[in-house]
């Protein structure tokens, strides 16, 4: 299995090198490569970059303040603290007609005022881009390599934990569309492969994180159909195995398993006035282990992003999938989310933000369910293309059938940042 980790994970980044990469974007608007939904951003206050032979060079970093009045996310013996980040980006895009090539490399450093044991350094790099092979058939391929933690206070690090959890995270895809006509089909291929790091606790012994190392692939068919310009109507299906490196975890559960999802939607381009993505469908996922409760249920995936007006802009999310678990007697968790927000231009480089999202846990084989409920506000200033700032206060509440679980956070943020 070690074998074949390598060498898929070593294929799809030497594709990705030999692949290409940029989508287009509007004059005000630009394409979040994470969500797929256009971002309003103001004319004449984005960095260009510097000239580096056939490519542009976009550095960056971020100074961010953040006030946090409960960083373990307990109930009870709240404690708060002050945390310091600071977030260096480096991007180099090539600048050519045809075809593209993008690498990426940051890093976030992140240091506590009195809780010196949750610092913690993450970094990441990647590669990724696009071949075109003529107008209508188009291959791309990326790679990246994740160092990062999860805080103490998340829902699968021990609550007995005495420092962040630390893991290792290596995704790649491959993809090919076609799109000759009006008619048009894609495939993409992606493996992604964990590895956790045992961390200490608080009586001075060690929490084994061997249990939750695994090795996931998933492959996914599209096919979608240009009803007429900006509207798209598509189909799409995908298998997925996630397999983990010990045959059985320390609850002596064996958490391997397969599922597939299926889904019908549309997607919708009006220029500048509303892009979205729209999905729903059925998935399934099974268990190797019988005492694993196997899980299906209706899935849901939905991004909008509507310019109301020329200052306003209305955005929306909602999804509903299968999520893994080391819980024990729970074989994953169906998560329920949805998410609506606002983006006000008071200035074409002052911007106002507010966020409400909700979302639901359930866990399957349990009757453990958790409510989770976001609030935030913003503001983001641009003093010119290089330097800019903002501030933000975030509320988060979790309210659990299980009381031992509940909490709520107030988190104040200032940040400073420069880009060129």
């Amino acid at each position: 299995m070690s074998f074949l980790k390598g060498g898929l994970l070593s294929t799809v980044a030497a594709g990705a090198i030999a692949a290409a990469v940029v989508t287009p974007v509007h004059a005000q608007e630009q394409v979040n490569p994470n969500q797929g939904v256009a971002q309003r951003t103001a004319e004449g206050y984005d960095p260009v970059g510097m000239p580096v032979g056939s490519f542009r060079f976009f550095p960056k970093v971020e100074v961010v303040e953040d006030y946090n009045d409960n960083i373990y996310k307990s109930d009870t013996d709240e404690s708060d603290d002050f945390i310091t980040k600071v977030k260096p980006t480096l991007n180099l895009r090539s600048d050519w007609n045809q075809h593209s090539l993008q690498f990426d490399a940051g890093a976030e450093v992140g240091r506590y005022a009195s809780s010196d044991d949750d610092d913690y350094e993450d970094y990441n790099f990647g590669v990724r881009g696009r071949y075109d092979a003529s107008q209508a058939l188009k291959f791309n391929a990326s790679g990246k390599y994740l160092f990062g933690h999860e805080d103490r206070g998340g829902d699968d690090v021990a609550t007995d934990a005495a420092a962040p959890v630390e893991y290792e995270q290596m995704d790649g895809e491959l993809g090919v569309t076609y799109k000759p006509n009006r008619f048009s089909i894609g495939a993409r291929a992606t493996a992604k492969d964990y590895d956790y790091d045992d961390n200490r606790t608080l009586l001075g012994g060690t929490t084994n994180n061997d249990d939750r190392d695994r090795f996931e692939t998933l492959g996914e068919v599209r096919l979608g159909y240009e009803i007429q310009d900006g509207y798209e109507a598509y189909l799409k299906s995908s298998y997925n195995d996630r397999d983990y490196d010990d045959r059985v975890d320390d609850n002596n559960e064996n958490r391997d398993s397969d599922g597939y999802k299926v889904q019908a939607g549309i997607a919708i381009d009006l220029d500048r006035l509303i892009r979205a993505d729209l999905a729903a469908g059925w998935m399934e996922q099974d268990y190797t282990d019988s005492s694993l409760r196997d899980v299906d249920g209706y899935s849901l995936d939905a991004r909008v992003r509507w310019n109301l007006t020329e200052l306003t802009t209305i955005r929306g999310t909602a999804s509903r999938s299968i999520n893994e678990t080391t819980t024990a007697n729970a074989s994953s968790t169906i998560g329920t989310n949805f998410g609506v927000g606002v983006d006000h231009e008071f200035l074409r480089n002052l911007v106002a933000k507010a966020d409400l999202k909700y979302g639901l846990s359930e866990y399957e084989g349990l009757t453990r369910e958790d409510d989770k409920y976001t609030a935030s506000v913003g503001i983001d200033y641009k003093l010119n293309r290089n330097f800019y700032a903002g501030a933000k206060y975030q509320f988060e509440e979790r309210d659990s059938n299980q009381n031992t679980n509940d909490y709520d956070q107030n988190i104040f943020t200032i940040t400073l940042g420069a880009q060129f």
